[in-house]
């Protein structure tokens, strides 16, 4: 093994350590950055550099993995608020109509 592979990268933590990042560890940083970003206006590269930023490594070559599960967790985030949409009606909708039957 050589020297250079001992040393640390440019960004300040082993070259290994960038394996180290498991899939559960994205997900629940792109979880995390979910709730701090704007929906509006942020996008794929945006969330990509929140992450690297967050490890602080290049996750350039785990684009296309870290882009699926970004989609998942959007749909997520989207099935979970049209559970609630439709939750709420049935809540209201069950207080008139007892209403109306007691009337």
């Amino acid at each position: 093994m050589s020297l250079n592979s001992l040393e640390e990268n440019e960004k300040g933590k082993p070259k290994s350590e960038k394996q180290k990042i498991s899939d559960d560890d994205l997900r629940t940083a792109i979880c995390e950055i979910f709730k701090e970003v704007d929906f509006n206006t942020a996008t794929f590269t945006d969330i990509l550099k929140h992450l690297a930023k967050r490890f602080n490594t290049d996750l350039t070559s785990r684009k296309a993995s870290i882009k699926f599960m970004i989609q998942e967790e959007l749909t997520k985030l989207a099935d979970e608020a049209e559970e609630e949409d439709e939750e709420e009606p049935e809540k209201t909708g069950k207080q008139a109509s007892g209403q109306g039957v007691k009337a």
